[in-house]
């Protein structure tokens, strides 16, 4: 008996070591306290690797991070399904360029969705740390490419992000001191865009650059930037702090407390809502994990509007390639050119609030599509679902155009109207033998001898800034149908709002 009950007492011993030994080894408990820190569990978070650096889409939806499952650092990615993250997939398109013993790290998605930045020594570098990128053709991630020496140097260039309208890049540069715990600062640079390549890099200013800075990420307002910094008012290594920009001057960097910790505080990233930060963070085992946490208002960035939806040909109803630019329509300014998914025909963009924007698609041998957006009283983020159709350029086709405005009850055309009329023209002087019927639209209000009368006029107006501007009067010709030919019944004031309108119609090609 008492044999039996030193045997007992030597496996329960054996089986408290085993039990505590598993609950040190697997204790994921973060350093950063914070009562919202929510894990992403799993299948994103592991017990005995390290995911870090996450990088999330502009619509929340997919999520590229590091990881060290493997056996050394790759690149994963991750779509969310039904309120769940997917299992994660190896981006080996990318994964199997990086040799052993070359760094690959720091994602950093575009906000349109089609390129993701990120920071590796792979064979095709041209200095010591080199900024890559991959692009997605097709719903497709294609293989890196290298940066190209306008922006990289013999030296460490990493960590790159881009602004909203792609013509900013933003990244870290080697300097030439280190930390007091004998890192190489770096300093923060960005370079603009000029046709396909960024160029001429510059350090950004004080206050922002104080001497060791690094990882930077530009938000969804295009005026907000995130960074780490070492600074003696800190928390003690890198902290994260947060900058705007107003004109050419940013403010002065405030530290983000809430998530700031002794240890070094890096690699954020927020989704275009502005509302939740994603961040990796050490946990007790001293493995990262990856983590969610609301935005404090104060630190989020201006709301911004989506604007999403499919280009298609009107004739077959199916996806098609095509440009498209946004201008502010006011100054005429062009704010952003792109290209949407040539196979599935989608495209995305985010609009900052207090601007009203003229958006317009264009596809060689089709008809344009346009829209305004008037965000000068915006105050949320939203999201607006628009398709966009364009018609094959062929005989008797007809297409509205949408952002050609008068003043009211008259036919002077406002200011406004110019970027659509200018579209009209370089369409024209495209298609040189085309001949064109500018027709005009009323509602029904008024007396069918008024409308008509103001239909013609209005249709003149437009011939008339046409010629001004090159087109010869052979080309064109004027036409009001007054409330004759309704798109839809008179019945309600979205549908007379929708009968009033000018439509470009093609009488020879």
């Amino acid at each position: 008996m008492k044999n039996y009950l030193i045997y007992c007492l030597l496996i329960f011993c054996i089986q408290a070591a085993v039990c505590s030994s598993i609950a040190n080894a697997q204790d994921d408990t973060p350093t950063l306290i914070n009562p919202g820190l929510r894990s992403l569990g799993s299948p994103i978070n592991t017990l005995q690797f390290s995911e870090f650096a996450p990088t999330i889409s502009a619509d929340g939806k997919t999520l590229i991070y590091e990881s060290d499952k493997s056996g050394r650092w790759r690149l994963y990615i991750s779509y969310q399904q039904n309120g769940a993250w997917s299992e994660p997939k190896d981006m080996d398109v990318i994964n199997n360029r990086v040799q052993p013993g070359d760094f690959i790290g720091g994602p950093c998605f575009s906000y349109d969705g089609n390129r993701l930045y990120f920071t590796s020594n792979m064979k095709g570098t041209v200095g010591g740390m080199d900024l890559w990128y991959s692009e997605k053709i097709n719903d497709v991630w294609q293989a890196p490419k290298n940066m190209g020496r306008t922006v990289n140097t013999a030296g460490y260039d990493g960590f790159p992000c881009v602004s909203p309208d792609n013509k900013t890049l933003y990244f870290m540069r080697a300097g030439n001191s280190n930390s007091p715990t004998g890192q190489r600062c770096c300093i923060l640079m960005y370079a603009e865009k000029r046709g396909n390549y960024f160029i001429n890099p510059k350090a950004l200013p004080a206050p922002v650059n104080t001497g060791c800075e690094g990882y930077p990420r530009i938000m969804a307002d295009g005026k907000t930037l995130i960074f780490s910094s070492y600074r003696t008012s800190g928390k003690g290594g890198y902290d994260l702090y947060q900058s705007k920009k107003t004109g050419s001057k940013w403010s002065t960097p405030v530290a983000m407390e809430f998530i700031n910790t002794p240890k070094d505080d890096e690699l954020i990233s927020v989704p275009a809502s502005g509302d939740v930060i994603y961040l990796s963070n050490t946990n007790k085992n001293n493995k990262d994990d990856i983590y969610r946490l609301p935005l404090p208002k104060e630190f989020r960035p201006e709301e911004v509007v989506l604007v999403e939806g499919v280009v298609k040909n009107e004739e077959t109803n199916k996806p098609m390639p095509a440009i498209i630019r946004v201008s502010n329509i006011k100054t005429k300014e062009k704010i952003s050119e792109t290209e949407n998914d040539s196979l599935s025909g989608k495209y995305n963009l985010y609009l900052q609030k207090g601007k009203k924007y003229d958006v317009s698609v264009t596809s060689k041998g089709y008809s344009f599509q346009s829209e305004v957006y008037d965000l000068e009283k915006a105050v949320a983020y939203e999201t607006i679902k628009k398709d966009m159709v364009l018609e094959p350029l062929k005989l008797n086709a007809s297409f509205r155009l949408n952002n050609l405005f008068f003043d009211f009850d008259s036919a002077s055309l406002t200011k406004e109207s110019e970027l659509e009329l200018d579209r009209v023209i370089e369409m024209m002087k495209t298609n040189a033998t085309m001949q064109v019927e500018i027709s005009a639209h009323t509602d029904d209000m008024g007396s069918d001898a008024y409308n008509q009368k103001l239909s013609q006029l209005r249709a003149e107006s437009v011939v008339k800034y046409l010629t001004l501007h090159g087109i010869i009067t052979t080309r064109l010709v004027a036409k009001g149908y007054g409330e004759s030919v309704p798109s839809v019944p008179n019945d309600t004031e979205e549908n007379r709002a929708k009968n009033r309108r000018v439509e470009f119609k093609i009488i020879k090609l």
